[in-house]
C-alpha cells in the first residue's frame, strides 16, 4: 500500500461524527435507549397484527418515518421499524435523507464523516457509494465543498459537513436501524436542502440498489398548529403522498424534500406500491392512529402540535411491468435491436461532442420516434475495439425508461468504466456497440425429493441448476459483497464451476469458496443481445 493510500485510510478512521442530540431527542445512556426503542417496537408489532392482512409480505424498499424525540414520534416510527425487522441480516446499507434544520444548503449533502456514533456504538458510512454517486475516483478523499462531477449519477450531490454537525433528522433513525437490523450496518446519511424532486430522486436511484438496500426518508408534518388545525392539514398530506402527488409543500412538512425525491422515484415505477402505515401527533402522547383508523380524543383542540407519519414501499410483483424482453418485442425486435444501438451511439456522439448526420440521429429524436423506449427496462452496454474490451456498464434492475437507461450505460461504458481511459473522438469510429436487456432476476430454486420449491443453499446446488449460454448470474454475500456476469461470459467460461469461480472473484470473495446454508443469495436472469456485426 502506498504511503497517500495509507495515510487516507487512517484520515478516514478518525473521521467519527459524534451524536449531537444524544440525551435530549433520545436517552443518551445505551441501557435506556435500547429499553425505550425496543418497548416502542413492542407497541408498533402489536398494532400491525390489524394491519397483516392488508400490508405485503417480506422487507419493505422504502419507508417514511418522523424525527422529533423519541417520546413524541417514536410510536409512529416503530411501525416503520418493526416492518424492517424483516430484513436482518439481508438488509446491510440504509439510504437515509433527511432535511436541514440548521445549515441550508442547496443541494443533497453527504459529510465527510465514514462514521455516525450512537449510543449503541459506531455505524459505517458507506463512503465507496457517495464517491459514485458524485462521480468522484475510487480514492477521490470526501471534502466539504465538493460538488458532483460532470455526468455523475446524483448530479445535485454535495459534500457538506456543516450541515450535518448538529443536524438530528438522520441521526435519530440510526439507532433504530442499528436495533432492527443488527451490527452489519452500513449508512449513506443525506441532508435535502433546496432541491427539485427530480434531483432528489436522481440521488435516490443512483444508491437505489438492490435488496441489501433500504431507503428511509426522514420527515415530520405539520409544526405547531392548533391540535384540530394540524390534524386537518396532515390529514391532506397524508393523502397526497398516498397518491404520489407532487410537490408536498415545505409548510406541509418539514422533509418535503426528501419526501418528493422519493415520490419521484415511485412515480415512475409501477412496480412499487406506497402504504400508509399510521399518523399522530405530539399531543397524541404516543398514542397511534393506524392507517383507515380514527384517531384518539384531542387533549386539548387548541394545543400547538407537531404531525406524525409512517409509510412503507413495497416491490408489487402483481403490478411489476416486466422489464423489455425477446418476448415483448415479437417480430419487430431486429428493428428494436437497430433502434437501441442507434440510440447509444447517439448518446456517445452527444457527450464527446460529434455531430450528427442529421436531426433524426440525436437521442431526442429517436426517444421521440420510439414510444416503446419508455417502458421500464434495465440493460447493460458493452463496448468494443478491435475485439478487446472498452467498457461495460448497466443496470440489474429495472429502475427508469429503457431508453434512458440506454442513454447513461453508453455515456457510463465509455467514459466511466474504472478500467479503462475515457473513449476519445478519435476512437468513436472504432467502437463496437452491444445492448444487452436484461430480464428480471429471480432466485435460483431447486426442486426437493418431495415435491417442495426452495432456492438453491450450496455451491454445489447452484452449479448443478445453472445453464450455461442462458443463465445471467448474479452472486452477494450479507456482507453487502455482490457482482454479475452477463450470459455472454459463458463464451469465455463454459464450465459452471469456473464461471462461479470468476464471478466469487469478482465480488472479492475467495473463489474457492464453498458455501452451504444459504450463505450467498443467487439470482439469474435472461438477456436480449443485440450486437452490431
Amino acid at each position: 500500500m502506498v504511503l497517500s493510500e495509507m495515510l487516507r485510510k487512517n484520515d478516514d478512521v478518525r473521521q467519527i461524527r459524534p451524536p449531537a442530540v444524544a440525551g435530549s431527542f433520545y436517552p443518551a445512556d445505551r441501557t435506556a435507549i435500547k429499553q425505550l426503542i425496543n418497548q416502542q417496537l413492542d407497541y408498533g408489532r402489536k398494532l400491525l397484527q390489524q394491519l397483516e392482512t392488508a400490508l405485503p409480505t417480506g422487507v419493505p424498499k422504502a419507508v417514511i418515518v418522523p424525527h422529533a424525540g423519541y417520546v413524541y414520534s417514536g410510536t409512529a416510527a416503530a411501525l416503520a421499524y418493526a416492518l424492517l425487522e424483516r430484513g436482518r441480516g439481508s438488509v446491510t446499507r440504509a439510504v437515509i435523507v433527511g432535511p436541514t434544520h440548521r445549515v441550508a444548503v442547496r443541494g443533497i449533502a453527504c459529510p465527510v464523516a465514514t462514521a455516525f456514533a450512537t449510543p449503541l456504538g459506531e455505524v459505517p458510512v458507506d463512503v465507496d457509494a457517495e464517491r459514485k454517486a458524485l462521480g468522484l475516483a475510487a480514492d477521490e478523499p470526501l471534502r466539504s465543498g465538493t460538488h458532483a462531477r460532470p455526468g455523475a449519477p446524483a448530479p445535485a450531490m454535495i459534500v457538506n459537513d456543516p450541515t450535518h454537525a448538529q443536524e438530528h433528522a438522520v441521526e435519530v433513525q440510526i439507532p433504530f436501524l442499528q436495533t432492527v437490523l443488527g451490527p452489519d450496518l452500513t449508512i449513506v446519511p443525506l441532508n435535502a436542502g433546496d432541491a427539485t424532486p427530480q434531483e432528489v430522486g436522481d440521488v435516490l436511484r443512483a444508491l437505489w440498489n438492490g435488496p441489501e438496500t433500504v431507503i428511509v426518508i426522514s420527515s415530520d408534518l405539520s409544526h405547531y398548529h392548533p391540535h384540530e388545525v394540524a390534524r386537518a392539514l396532515d390529514d391532506q398530506t397524508i393523502a397526497d403522498i398516498a397518491a404520489l402527488h407532487l410537490p408536498i409543500h415545505p409548510r406541509r412538512a418539514c422533509g418535503a424534500y426528501p419526501i418528493n425525491g422519493l415520490l419521484d422515484v415511485l412515480s415512475d415505477r409501477k412496480d412499487m406500491r406506497l402504504f400508509e402505515l399510521g399518523c399522530s401527533t405530539s399531543g397524541d402522547d404516543g398514542e397511534v392512529a393506524l392507517a383507515g383508523q380514527p384517531r384518539p380524543a384531542m387533549r386539548d383542540a387548541d394545543e400547538p402540535v407537531v404531525g406524525y407519519v409512517s409509510f412503507a414501499a413495497w416491490k408489487s410483483q402483481a403490478e411489476a411491468n416486466a422489464p423489455i424482453s425477446a418476448d415483448d418485442l415479437g417480430v419487430s425486435g431486429a428493428s428494436h435491436g437497430d433502434v437501441l444501438m442507434k440510440l447509444a451511439r447517439a448518446a456517445i456522439r452527444e457527450r464527446l461532442h460529434i455531430e450528427h448526420s442529421t436531426d433524426a440521429d440525436s437521442t431526442a429524436s429517436i426517444l421521440a420516434a420510439n414510444p416503446w423506449l419508455n417502458e421500464s427496462g434495465a440493460c447493460f452496454v458493452t463496448l468494443t475495439e478491435g475485439g478487446r474490451l472498452r467498457g461495460c456498464i448497466g443496470s440489474l434492475v429495472a429502475h427508469q425508461p429503457l431508453g434512458k437507461d440506454v442513454i447513461a450505460h453508453a455515456v457510463d461504458a465509455a467514459t466511466r468504466d474504472p478500467r479503462f481511459k475515457p473513449v476519445t473522438a478519435a476512437e468513436y469510429p472504432l467502437l463496437n456497440i452491444e445492448v444487452s436487456v436484461l430480464g428480471e432476476p429471480k432466485a435460483i430454486t431447486i426442486k426437493t425429493r418431495d415435491g417442495r420449491v426452495r432456492p438453491v443453499r450450496s455451491r454445489t446446488e447452484l452449479e448443478a441448476a445453472l445453464r450455461p449460454g442462458k443463465d445471467g448470474l448474479i452472486l452477494a454475500d450479507h456482507r453487502g459483497r455482490s457482482a454479475t456476469f452477463l450470459p455472454q461470459v459463458w463464451d469465455e467460461l463454459p464450465d459452471s464451476h469456473d464461471f462461479v469461480s470468476h464471478l466469487l472473484a469478482k465480488a472479492r470473495i475467495r473463489p474457492s469458496y464453498d458455501w452451504n446454508d444459504g450463505e450467498i443469495d443467487c439470482q439469474r436472469y435472461e438477456v436480449t443481445a443485440y450486437a452490431e456485426h
